[in-house]
């Protein structure tokens, strides 16, 4: 949540969101402790294959003139150089010769299963901002912003993700927040309410295995994302950042490994 008084705006990211719904103390140290976010491995790995996405869809102009080996041994250098970068260590460092390996298994995965499902030619890295119609209690608007991975030159939106495992299609559809803000960008875009977007997802393991997981939107979607985003702004506006925001502890990711700022919360109990 970033606020411009001289403008009288407020500017959400879907990743802010995201957080407040896991814990509000993390949004909240999120906002006053900015230095305190380092990433894990497990991020520092996602953002490397990122950049080798990246490098493919600009510097080519179809999956065909992409020089698979090239790839990979591209993917393979963003990802050393991220991971020489101060990254909270998880499981996955302990076993550090199974990394190499499987990031080439995910961006395998992205060329031969995801890659050619996907329109060449498009916007990638697309910075957004849009209004979201509401207004808060201190008479700000609210905005949406946020950069998304790729867009189609027909429109139709991507998100790159590294996992653990196979997502969950029921639940992305049901609860997914980034969609719902990607979407209603799309919306307001064209004027078409329903919109889809989608997630490749690389699995992280040692063979080659993608997904795509479709997520459609509509109106109904935007009205509830619109009414939790404008609750959030609000309750952070009166009880102020300098003031405890509701703690979550029965988060699976309140922990020393998975949050950036269990050093000054439940850690310094």
């Amino acid at each position: 949540m970033r606020v411009d008084a001289a403008n009288g705006n407020i500017y959400v990211r879907q990743s802010w969101i995201g957080d407040y719904l896991i814990c509000g103390e993390r949004a909240r140290y999120g906002l006053v402790l900015p230095s305190f976010r380092s990433g894990s491995d497990a991020t520092a790995i996602g953002t490397g294959i990122h950049s080798g996405i990246e490098w493919a869809l600009t510097a080519h102009s179809s999956l065909e003139d992409v020089d698979y080996d090239q790839l990979c041994e591209y993917t393979q250098e963003q990802v050393a150089m991220e991971l020489s970068k101060p990254v909270k260590l998880t499981r996955i460092s302990e076993n550090p010769d199974k990394i190499a390996p499987s990031v080439s298994a995910m961006i395998t995965a992205w060329y031969e299963s995801i890659a050619v499902d996907v329109e060449w030619g498009g916007a990638t890295e697309l910075k957004f901002r849009y209004p979201s119609g509401m207004t808060a209690v201190n008479g700000f608007d609210i905005w949406y912003e946020g950069t998304i991975d790729y867009v189609e030159p027909s429109g139709r939106l991507w998100d790159w993700k590294t996992a653990s495992r196979p997502y969950n299609i029921r639940e992305k559809q049901e609860k997914n927040v980034q969609a719902s803000v990607y979407c209603q960008f799309r919306a307001q875009e064209t004027g078409v309410t329903d919109q889809s977007f989608n997630f490749g997802v690389m699995v992280r393991q040692l063979s080659p295995k993608a997904q795509v997981v479709e997520v459609v939107r509509d109106g109904s979607h935007y009205r509830w994302l619109n009414r939790q985003v404008q609750t959030m702004v609000n309750n952070a506006l009166l009880v102020g950042e300098s003031n405890g925001w509701p703690m979550n502890d029965q988060h699976v990711l309140c922990s020393s490994t998975w949050c950036d700022f269990w050093s000054v919360c439940k850690g310094s109990v």
